[in-house]
């Protein structure tokens, strides 16, 4: 399987700043609609995100046909499309 589909596999996550769960709890939260590759919340002081990457691509389609908010460990986490950043057209 190559990476070309990465992105098709992958949902951006915003969530408040006073959110106290870790990576392993969105990965558990997550995997019950399927199989998680990976979870990565990168530090920001006060912008809350993360990204969630799933083995399949359906995965990615049912948790976004789901809709929003979803809850991990009582915190409001939104999710949509992750769009890689060289994708988006620039604007001059």
């Amino acid at each position: 399987m190559g990476l070309g589909n990465f992105s098709s596999r992958q949902i951006h996550l915003t969530f408040p700043a006073d959110s106290t769960f870790k990576e392993v709890d969105v990965s558990s939260y997550f995997s019950i609609f399927g199989s998680v590759q990976d979870v990565r919340i990168p530090y920001q002081q006060k912008r809350m995100f993360g990204f969630v990457t799933f083995v399949l691509p359906e995965t990615e389609k049912a948790i976004l046909a789901k809709g929003n908010p979803h809850f991990v460990c009582d915190s409001r986490v939104l999710v949509k499309p992750y769009k890689e950043n060289g994708k988006i057209p620039d604007k001059y």
